[in-house]
């Protein structure tokens, strides 16, 4: 088993986040974790439901989300 790891690139215009690619996303099979992104940047939130199937790897990408976001400011 690998350790679930996800690097991402925020873009933040204004008070909006325009635009979040995952750069690396190191998880098991059949992730699909990265379908959270449209549904953060469509609520402008990490307060969004987690993929089913894919829940700890979704938290992952929320994390790398919230620390890119707490490091740009």
């Amino acid at each position: 088993n690998l350790p679930v790891t996800a690097k991402v690139l925020v873009s933040v215009r204004g008070a909006k986040i325009t635009d979040i690619k995952l750069l690396r996303h190191t998880h098991g099979p059949d992730h699909g974790a990265d379908a959270i992104i449209p549904r953060v940047l469509a609520k402008q939130s990490l307060a969004v439901d987690a993929i089913s199937g894919a829940t700890y790897s979704s938290k992952v990408v929320l994390k790398a989300i919230e620390s890119a976001l707490k490091k740009g400011m």
